[in-house]
């Protein structure tokens, strides 16, 4: 991924020297549409399992257990298309000497000296993201993505964390 101008800019502004990796997560376009999407086919799917009306039959209890289905599914999806449209478009820059977040066109960049801690989310005992947590600033979250049951992104990030003394839970 080629490093935007107003993240390089920045980061050498800041002096935060060479840059080590990088992630950019999913277009919160085409994310959230794929999830509005699911949840416009289940209005369908939960329309069309409503137009049974054997009110006696095993055919009529089936649809309704369908109906049922799909509309918390299209509740789900609904809600997670919205989430992903509140979070936006977010990336993330590692550098020798600090940290870039970048959402929805903003930069914001942090030497190591102004990083606090850094603590695992946990959902439901599963490891979920971190949390990037800036002193006297919101915890930036960062997910887990793994890949042969590595992620290299975070590895580089704890292992700079690491060498400037900044606590990992």
């Amino acid at each position: 991924m080629e490093t935007p101008t107003d993240v390089s800019s920045l980061a050498y502004s800041r002096g935060l020297g060479q840059e080590v990796a990088d992630r950019s997560l999913p277009s919160p376009l085409k994310a959230g549409g794929t999830w509005l999407g699911i949840a416009a086919g289940s209005l369908l799917l939960l329309f069309l399992a409503s137009l049974g009306h054997d009110t006696d039959g095993i055919v009529y209890g089936l649809l309704r257990l369908v109906g049922l289905f799909f509309c918390f599914l299209m509740v789900y999806a609904l809600a997670m298309g919205i989430r992903t449209f509140i979070q936006g478009a977010q990336s993330y820059y590692v550098f020798t000497g600090g940290f870039v977040h970048r959402r929805n066109g903003r930069a914001q960049a942090y030497t190591w000296s102004e990083i606090a801690e850094c603590k695992p989310l946990l959902r439901k005992g599963q490891l979920i993201n971190y949390q990037l947590v800036p002193r006297g600033r919101k915890p930036i979250n960062i997910p887990v993505i793994l890949v042969n049951n590595r992620d290299a992104f975070l590895d580089s990030l704890m292992g700079l964390l690491h060498q400037h003394g900044i606590p990992v839970s």
